[in-house]
């Protein structure tokens, strides 16, 4: 896996997939970036589970993004990193643990000599980018959270509900190239255990006010909860919540819905 591995045509392609043409490399312009991709680009499992289970070459991870299938954070931080560096910011990956040591992808952008946090990649409704070193809260009406030094690492921590702050995942500040994560993407993507994405489905969208996440068979959006009951049940939820998409267009022409609810039935 090497760098700049998107051209400018594909750049172009995604940011009007976004309703975004290019633009000045600064703060405004990169949050737009983020909160649109949180918004448009689903964070989700179900091509991992529907299809063989491969770790996702560089043309896989580009089709996913600019088709807006998305993935989990192997497919999305890798190419938002990859877009932001061809719009010419000074964007850098970074290794971050969560169940495993550097398990998940994470990005750091340099603006005016300040590095700024941003995780567009996370199942969590990560819309701001956080300075490096500013502590304040964060404020999403499903969580709040907070990026605060510990232990000399950096922690992303969460506040939900009633219950007490608790870390999400830490990094440091080094700075890694994607072929860092090698061990990280053959571990995801064919070592039930490693991560929660062999042995239980995720499929998260976001807005700023609201959401639709599915957990295993549990749909839960800002109102209401559904318990999914077959495999019928999930390919129409999975149908209509890739709308425009068709569900052979998501998956593959080869994936099977039944490779899907089988880790939940």
């Amino acid at each position: 896996m090497t760098q700049d591995w998107l051209s400018d045509f594909e750049v172009d392609k995604f940011l009007k997939l976004l309703d975004l043409s290019r633009s000045e490399c600064d703060l405004d312009f990169l949050v737009q970036i983020i909160s649109k991709t949180i918004e448009r680009i689903p964070f989700q499992n179900l091509t991992m589970l529907s299809n063989t289970r491969e770790v996702p070459t560089l043309d896989d991870i580009k089709e996913q993004m600019l088709s807006a299938v998305g993935g989990i954070c192997t497919v999305r931080n890798p190419f938002i990193h990859q877009v932001l560096v061809n719009l010419g910011y000074d964007a850098k990956l970074v290794a971050a643990t969560i169940m495993q040591p550097d398990c998940h992808i994470a990005i750091v952008v340099r603006i005016n000599e300040e590095d700024w946090w941003c995780d567009p990649g996370n199942g969590f409704p990560y819309f701001s980018i956080i300075r490096i070193g500013d502590e304040s809260v964060q404020s999403h009406p499903f969580l709040k959270y907070r990026l605060v030094e510990a232990n000399g690492r950096w922690e992303i921590q969460h506040l939900i509900g009633d219950n007490d702050w608790y870390t999400n995942y830490h990094f440091d500040l080094k700075f890694v190239e994607l072929n860092y994560f090698e061990h990280t993407y053959v571990q995801h993507y064919t070592v039930p255990g490693y991560g929660p994405f062999l042995t239980g489905i995720r499929f998260n969208k976001w807005t700023e006010e609201d959401w639709i996440i599915l957990r295993d068979k549990r749909v839960n959006t800002h109102t209401t909860t559904v318990e999914l009951q077959n495999e019928d049940e999930l390919n129409h939820w999975i149908e209509e919540n890739i709308h425009p998409i068709q569900i052979n267009d998501f998956l593959g022409v080869n994936s099977r819905i039944s490779k899907i609810w089988e880790v939940v039935a």
